[in-house]
């Protein structure tokens, strides 16, 4: 609750890393140690917090005098409208990758995990979602070129 200093926020990412590990153990029947588990669940609870906290700020904003020192509204339109687009482009590349491959772009990128985390978080070994991971770059470089 510290960490968003609201107790609805706080009982919603702890109920999104539930649902996560709970569906991790219904699609894997992998046999996680219970202290295996317990790590899992807190670097998922960070890393939500985290993704949480950054997609508030970026809601937020900061305040418009300070994106407008030196320079033009005009300018700053444009660079906004710009950044937009690529992530739009981008979001739609992803969205043409296979399933597996849009799985763990997200995982890596919008949820900000380590491999190490996808590993557990899937089951899938480690180096196979780091093989897995650099495919899905490659292919996803090929579709935006």
């Amino acid at each position: 609750m510290d960490f968003f200093h609201h107790r609805e926020e706080a009982e919603d990412v702890v109920q999104e890393v539930l649902m996560r590990l709970w569906q991790r153990e219904r699609t894997h029947d992998a046999t996680t140690h219970q202290g295996e588990l317990a790590a899992l669940a807190i670097k998922a609870t960070k890393n939500l917090c985290v993704s949480v906290w950054r997609k508030q700020k970026l809601r937020q904003g900061v305040p418009i005098d300070h994106h407008l020192a030196g320079v033009s509204s005009d300018e700053q339109a444009d660079k906004e409208l710009q950044t937009r687009e690529q992530a739009q482009i981008i979001d739609n590349a992803i969205s043409q990758l296979p399933r597996s491959e849009q799985r763990l772009i997200r995982l890596k990128q919008n949820e900000d995990l380590s491999s190490d985390e996808i590993a557990l978080l899937t089951g899938i070994p480690i180096r196979s979602v780091r093989t897995m991971l650099s495919s899905a770059r490659r292919n996803l470089l090929k579709l935006l070129k």
